[in-house]
């Protein structure tokens, strides 16, 4: 197992746990429409599958934010 920081909050996961395996585990369903930063880096949804967390990374899961 792993430890990590996803918004904030500590969360643990499996070893060898990548980007879109978090998010499923999460709950995210509507991944067209999220950004995705570990330790302040953008990671591209093309790397999300190939992408592993490690432990006591800090990722930033980030919503689209609509406005003028």
């Amino acid at each position: 197992m792993i430890q990590v920081s996803i918004n904030n909050q500590l969360e643990a996961l499996d070893t060898h746990c990548t980007v879109l395996k978090a998010l499923e585990i999460l709950g995210y369903q509507k991944t067209n429409m999220l950004g995705v930063a570990i330790n302040q880096t953008y990671i591209p949804k093309d790397q999300w599958a190939e992408t592993e967390l490690n432990d006591q990374d800090k990722i930033d899961i980030l919503n689209p934010v609509s406005g003028g």
